[in-house]
């Protein structure tokens, strides 16, 4: 039988990636077919998911815990998750009322300043905007508004008749209550079921890989268990060390900005918990926290009136640049290197398209994307990338 064989190496090039193009297009028109089945079945097993990430995240932890306080594996799994817990509720018990104050302190200076700052630029004779679309603007601005009183009877209605007494009052709050706080349980209930979930994962971790052992044939056992121990690595390491490097990003960016409000300019250290959650959330994505925590600093500065000279903004303009700078060396040449390690890095680029393409298919998708995308990038590289560098040091040593 003969064979079809193309002796340009060009037009072999072309034809190959041409193939790969059409494969990756054919995937994508399958999937968008798929697509509300794979919503379906991704938000079905969305805490399973949450579980098994969670279980993959705290495992190591309780391997260290067993072996520093000589405890069993139930045992650990329950000290680890009474140290959790007891760490969420004083985070979540300083951060949420610092978060929110901080949130309407900067809600209610924002729309103080940006009236006046609008009528400023309209007044530029370069600019050449619009006055009227400028007023149109302001008086926007001005109708917004953060109905304090309505949320919190959104939350708990009825809360002031419960005060005055009477039944009427009693059942109407009573109402309430169980109306907006059917969300509040729910979310607790699912959080509950994760946990759950995520104990029995981890108390059975090490029964995992003996298990997959046996279900891989002889011959590709060891192929197959180096294969997933370098995508261990990649998945273990980007998102533990992730975490780890977005947490201590926040709170580099908190102590710092509170460090220069203290200095010289009290307007940073009024938002220096907001600015530090922000940077930390975003910095799950690599070197995207640094520029989220020092771009509000920055507006804060040069939106921030009171009779502040320039002088005193531009040098705390230079202390924000500068700690920027601090953080993100810090970020790039110490953290990532030793906390996520040089194989489970990703590309910020490639986290984000896998958070956007995840995001199309819920909760379930956006949980899976990351790890999804550390595992084609290991089997890519072991199976595509590694095998073509081979080859070219073999041309390049017969040459």
């Amino acid at each position: 039988m003969s064979q079809f064989n193309i002796s340009d190496p060009f037009l072999r090039r072309m034809v190959y990636a041409i193939g790969i193009m059409g494969v990756i297009t054919f995937g994508f028109y399958t999937v968008s077919l798929l697509r509300s089945s794979i919503v379906l079945v991704l938000n079905a097993l969305s805490p399973f998911i949450a579980a098994l990430l969670m279980a993959y995240i705290l495992a190591p932890l309780v391997i260290i815990l067993q072996q520093q306080l000589r405890l069993g594996r139930i045992m650990g799994t329950l000290v680890l998750y009474m140290l959790v817990v007891l760490a969420v509720f004083l985070l979540l018990a300083f951060l949420i009322p610092k978060i929110l104050s901080e949130f309407i302190r900067l809600f209610n200076t924002l729309k103080a300043v940006i009236p006046p700052l609008l009528t400023k630029l309209s007044q530029n004779e370069y600019l050449q905007i619009d006055k009227e679309l400028i007023l149109l603007i302001q008086e926007k601005i001005k109708a917004v508004e953060i109905d304090y009183e309505k949320l919190a009877a959104s939350l708990i209605p009825g809360l002031k008749k419960i005060a005055s007494g009477g039944f009427e009052a009693v059942e109407f709050a009573t109402k309430g209550i169980f109306t907006s706080v059917g969300s509040v349980i729910s979310f607790f209930s699912s959080l509950t079921l994760v946990g759950i979930i995520a104990f029995y994962f981890i108390a059975d971790w090490e029964k995992i890989g003996p298990m997959l052992r046996k279900m891989i044939p002889p011959k590709h056992r060891d192929r197959s268990f180096a294969v997933m121990g370098k995508i261990d690595n990649a998945v273990g390491g980007f998102l533990r060390g992730q975490l780890t490097v977005s947490a201590i990003v926040g709170i580099l960016f908190a102590v710092g900005l509170f460090g220069i409000g203290f200095v010289g300019f009290p307007a940073l250290r009024n938002y220096c918990v907001l600015i530090g959650t922000a940077a930390a959330i975003g910095g799950f994505i690599p070197y995207l926290g640094p520029l989220i925590g020092a771009t509000p600093a920055i507006l804060i500065v040069l939106l921030t009136g009171g009779g502040m000279p320039w002088t005193t903004k531009i040098i705390t303009l230079g202390g924000v640049l500068l700690l920027f700078s601090v953080i993100q060396a810090i970020e790039g040449f110490v953290l990532q290197p030793r906390i996520v390690g040089k194989g489970a890095g990703l590309h910020p680029l490639v986290v984000m398209l896998a958070l956007i393409f995840g995001a199309q298919f819920g909760i379930g998708g956006m949980m899976i994307a990351v790890p999804a995308a550390s595992i084609l990038r290991v089997l890519i590289r072991e199976f595509y990338w590694l095998p073509i560098e081979r080859r070219e040091a073999e041309l390049g040593d017969s040459a």
